[in-house]
């Protein structure tokens, strides 16, 4: 989970910021390396169209609140460390309580007296499994909470009245940073192919100084984050990024609320549909069933990563803004 974030994160600590920027100066395009034609700003139009790309969490004539691509990327490490956690803690439970009851009784199952290698074996056993419970506990937890025990999810907010891209994230992740939105760079091709659309979503980036922290402190490094939910085209991620441009730039009027908001409440069944992962769209198209036979034979595992999907949003915390950003452009 967050794989995006936490690998920018990791690059961030390998260079400085000068670094970066003279490593990214020398770089010149390859020949025959397809140029990037991104917008010139958020002032570009890309699209003559508009989507929501079923991405927004709030929607208001203040502010917007959009997901990002990592919801459906948790569930594996919860369910499979999860039961292995549960097994060991059982057996090392279960040896206690046996333990227990025979220095209690001081007898062994034939009714015959414990001797002192009894109560020997029944302590050395007891503090192994304990031993190796603790030390499987030490070496594993940190990947347990890369997805649970952590921020249920990643919000960015787009304000419209104060001109502010708020991101709410943890703060191994970057923290919570208010980015310019006037300052904002698009990374997105233009003229990318309808295919290179496909599972795409939008980049935001700013450079050093165009945001600041909750105190104020302005930002001394380049940060990045990762906007709406995969897309199945160009078509759809282009019109996506202008749905989010029209908001902020020419009101809610230009990009009207979506029929349905996400919700932030974890129901089991929305579990169910991200391990799912099936767009039902396909069922539109008799040549694409076929995609509908693989996911039934693979139900099992589909159960499975589902489980651990909505065990790992039960073990998290649901993120909230600041009362100051709460409030801003009210």
């Amino acid at each position: 989970m967050y794989f995006l974030e936490r690998g920018f994160e990791w690059s961030k600590s390998l260079m400085s910021y000068e670094e970066a920027t003279e490593e990214l100066n020398k770089k010149q395009r390859q020949p025959g390396q397809a140029e990037l034609q991104a917008p010139e700003g958020v002032g570009e139009s890309v699209s003559a169209a508009v989507y929501d790309n079923e991405s927004l969490y709030t929607y208001n004539d203040t502010h917007i609140d959009i997901r990002t691509p990592n919801d459906e990327k948790r569930g594996v490490i919860t369910i499979f460390l999860g039961s292995i956690y549960f097994m060991l803690f059982y057996t090392a439970v279960s040896i206690l309580g046996i333990s227990a009851a025979k220095f209690l009784t001081g007898l062994r199952n034939n009714g015959e007296a414990l001797r002192g290698v009894d109560y020997f074996f029944l302590i050395l056993f007891s503090l192994l499994c304990l031993a190796f419970f603790g030390f499987f506990l030490k070496f594993t937890f940190r990947f347990f909470c890369l997805e649970s025990l952590t921020a249920r999810r990643i919000i960015v907010r787009f304000n419209r009245i104060t001109r502010k891209v708020y991101l709410l994230r943890p703060k191994h992740l970057g923290g919570i940073r208010i980015m310019d939105w006037d300052k904002t760079e698009v990374l997105l091709d233009k003229s990318m192919s309808e295919l290179e659309g496909t599972g795409g979503f939008v980049i935001l980036g700013w450079d050093r100084g165009d945001g600041v922290d909750l105190q104020g402190t302005r930002t001394d490094n380049f940060e990045v984050t990762f906007v709406g939910k995969p897309t199945r085209n160009a078509s759809e991620l282009l019109a996506f990024w202008e749905y989010i441009r029209r908001y902020m730039e020419d009101g809610p009027a230009a990009a009207p609320a979506p029929k349905k908001l996400l919700t932030k409440f974890p129901w089991p069944w929305l579990s169910f549909k991200a391990a799912w992962g099936l767009d039902t769209c396909f069922l539109r198209h008799t040549g694409l069933w076929v995609f509908v036979v693989v996911n039934i034979l693979i139900l099992p595992a589909i159960l499975i990563h589902a489980t651990g999907h909505w065990l790992s949003l039960l073990l998290c915390y649901e993120p909230r803004f600041p009362r100051v950003i709460e409030e801003a452009g009210r």
